[in-house]
């Protein structure tokens, strides 16, 4: 499938009544909401992009001016959603096999969500696919056009959830690892956890277990991720309070997915490369030095360094010390000479780490 096969459609008409504020036009940084699900759509490389526009339509169509996608008008928006899904298929192109169908309450999709549902469709034959984050049903569905017309047409109440529950057995559901897919903002509430959401440069806990789950991460790695993140955050919250600002949401998830391809040559830099791929630039480039780092004796502790140090703490689910982590390796690679440098180094680099926070904190760090 192509991109020309699918469109992108944006709810844009309603009042915002429960927010107190106009959602369309709420900031995530530079963009406002309905920017962001236009931008989730053109990044995905969908060529047909429609935003439905009502209630302040006027507004939402000068911030979308230079976008160059379609606007359209839905004069009956008070009668509720479906009569903007309604006018939105009627200006559909002949050429799109499928849509998807997103409010503009839910602007936080990510990319790879619409990539995944499109690759799906190709290979699934179903008509209407959901994506779900451990378990739950998000937006957008992306719906086949054979539908097309039954959704027009249809005047039964409930709206097009009770309409696509109507053909249940035409449906698949997507996992995808993006809790972005079930978080709308009603309130002003919902609105300030989205942007906290929006805000952090890692995914959550929820979308770690799930990208490990993606990767088929064996249960001991996971466990010992778990115990290097417990870890990190013991030598965080120690640093924090000499004055660090160091974000544990950050070393968690770096911590819980660093070894998510352990098994793989070079794990390091392929964990990083998957990292990167899915969006999490920080979190790969954390994850890229977890085996081998460059520690300068007089620079400030990095989020690197705690990462690096916390894993050689850690002998699979136990925490050990530097020492005995280190010793048994090198009695391992006794007769290889090269491999031995190499271990050595990463005990010299370890040991440089833990002095250094030793010093800031003023005692010596104990976690067996």
């Amino acid at each position: 499938m192509g991109c020309s096969d699918f469109a992108g459609i944006v709810l844009s008409a309603g009042y915002s009544s429960r927010m107190g504020d106009f959602k369309p036009l709420l900031k995530f940084g530079k963009y406002t909401a309905v920017e962001m699900a236009v931008n989730t759509f053109i990044a995905s490389g969908i060529d047909d992009v429609v935003v439905v526009t009502g209630y302040r339509g006027n507004e939402v169509r000068e911030v979308l001016g230079d976008f160059g996608i379609r606007c359209i008008e839905n004069k009956n928006y008070p009668q509720g959603m479906y009569s903007s899904i309604v006018e939105a298929l009627r200006v559909l192109d002949s050429k799109v096999k499928a849509f998807f169908m997103l409010p503009v309450d839910i602007p936080l999709v990510k990319v790879d969500t619409v990539k995944s549902l499109g690759s799906k469709y190709a290979s699934c034959g179903s008509g209407i696919l959901y994506p779900v984050f451990r378990g739950k049903k998000g937006h957008p569905p992306l719906i086949d056009c054979k539908y097309k017309s039954m959704i027009e047409n249809w005047e039964k109440p409930g709206g097009l959830k009770n309409f696509l529950n109507e053909f249940n057995s035409d449906s698949v559901n997507v996992p995808v690892c993006d809790n972005g897919i079930i978080m709308d903002m009603d309130t002003r509430e919902d609105y300030l956890g989205l942007l906290k959401y929006f805000n952090s440069k890692a995914p959550s806990k929820e979308e770690c277990y799930c990208i490990l789950a993606d990767y088929s991460v064996p249960d001991n790695i996971i466990k010992h991720c778990e115990k290097v993140s417990q870890v990190c955050a013991c030598i965080l919250k120690k640093l924090n309070k000499k004055g660090y600002n160091f974000d544990a949401d950050v070393l968690e998830a770096a911590a819980l997915l660093h070894d998510i391809s352990r098994k793989s040559r070079s794990h390091a830099l392929a964990g990083a490369n998957i990292l990167r791929k899915l969006g999490y630039g920080h979190i790969g480039d954390l994850i890229g030095t977890h085996m081998n780092i460059e520690v300068g004796e007089n620079d400030e502790i990095s989020e690197n360094e705690i990462l690096y140090l916390a894993d050689k703490l850690v002998e699979e689910d136990r925490c050990v010390s530097l020492r005995h982590r280190f010793d048994k390796a090198l009695l391992k690679y006794i007769d290889n000479a090269e491999v031995k440098i190499k271990i050595e180094k990463r005990l010299r680099d370890a040991e440089k780490i833990m002095n250094k926070v030793e010093k800031v904190v003023g005692e010596k760090i104990e976690l067996l």
